[in-house]
């Protein structure tokens, strides 16, 4: 990201979550309530995975031209560049995953979901391995080689895991399309959203204690070592939280993806991109953590109520609950496919543009 001149945090970070909510729900009340949650959400969230490339392998700085552009061109020109990634991943999702069959169907939006979580764990815990690996590689080359590797990686966990057998009877319901995994999609989902929660809490706490061990033991800091360390961690720590909110409290599933790890995962997204860890950037590490985690907690439970009166006040109200989960798809649509996308191409491309000034250049 460039160095910032102009308004700094916390007060950057407040004014641009201002400025996101207003696009936000500016292009959310446009949309019907069949068209959002089927294609608008759909075709928002495959800009989703080429955004995080962008944003945290990039830096905003690549393809070339972008480096050396002012804002807000440059951050036009990078959105365009996500638009068109965006179109090609969503022709081909439609067609391998979702058999051509309009609209958008379950089978497809899930699996859109999983290319998210799984970019994040590409960049964030392996680090773009293993195409960052190779020496001498080319910026591209470590951007859409992870890109691919996502993608790869999430075709295979959803045929492998995912079932749709609870949608027999729907009527897009096409047996051909269902992967006929060993669980149920909406508790499969919830696994990968809980570990996608894991991972951004670790990031709030900069890896520790994990990020003690290698200092004293360096081959622990490398990948795939590092990866593969995280990774089970992860497993674990997502398999124990999903058991006691389903097993323990007997939480729906679909609730539970939308109430737990969702919001929770939002919350982390405007400590972490919006407001860059302020207001306790020069706290020391597990005290930074703890806050973090404690305000993306209160940040979850703020917006499940913001959106849900947003829901309400554009769509009249929407029934909670079995069997259509409409407030639920609602809210999970509001915030994952359509408002994180604005936070990343904010923060990102735009780089907080107009509140930010470019970073002055050095003399000749």
């Amino acid at each position: 990201m460039d160095q910032q001149g102009g308004i700094k945090q916390p007060l950057l970070g407040i004014l641009g979550t201002v400025i996101v909510f207003f696009v936000a729900f500016g292009i959310i009340i446009w949309f019907k309530t069949e068209t959002f949650l089927t294609w608008a959400g759909y075709l928002a969230m495959t800009l989703i995975p080429f955004s995080i490339i962008i944003g945290l392998v990039w830096r905003g700085n690549y393809p070339e031209p972008a480096a050396k552009m002012e804002q807000p061109l440059k951050g036009i020109y990078l959105l365009l560049l996500n638009f068109i990634v965006g179109s090609v991943v969503a022709a081909w999702s439609l067609k391998t995953v979702g058999g051509f069959v309009t609209p958008p169907t379950p089978f497809v939006v899930f699996f859109t979901i999983m290319t998210v979580i799984m970019t994040f764990w590409c960049v964030v815990v392996w680090q773009c391995w293993p195409a960052a690996g190779i020496k001498g590689n080319h910026p591209a080359f470590v951007g859409f080689g992870t890109l691919i590797v996502s993608y790869a990686l999430s075709w295979i966990l959803y045929k492998l895991l995912f079932n749709f057998a609870f949608l027999k009877g729907a009527p897009f319901y096409n047996a051909a399309l269902d992967p006929g995994g060993p669980f149920n999609a909406w508790v499969a989902i919830g696994f990968f959203l809980i570990a996608l929660t894991i991972i951004l809490a670790w990031v709030e706490l900069d890896f520790w204690p994990l990020s003690l061990i290698p200092p004293k033991a360096p081959a622990f800091g490398k990948q795939p070592v590092w990866g593969i360390m995280v990774s089970i961690l992860v497993l674990i720590i997502a398999a124990i939280v999903q058991s006691i909110f389903l097993g323990s409290l007997g939480m729906d599933p679909v609730v539970f993806a939308v109430k737990v790890p969702i919001c929770i995962i939002f919350g982390e997204f405007i400590m972490l991109l919006l407001m860059q860890t302020s207001p306790v950037q020069t706290v020391k590490q597990p005290g930074k953590g703890i806050v973090l985690i404690i305000l993306s907690i209160i940040l979850a439970i703020v917006m499940y109520y913001l959106y849900s009166w947003f829901c309400f006040l554009i769509t009249g109200g929407l029934p909670s609950g079995p069997p259509g989960y409409l407030l639920e798809l609602w809210l999970a649509t509001a915030l994952l496919s359509f408002t994180f996308p604005v936070i990343a191409t904010y923060t990102g491309p735009f780089n907080y543009w107009p509140l930010t000034e470019a970073a002055p250049k050095p003399p000749a």
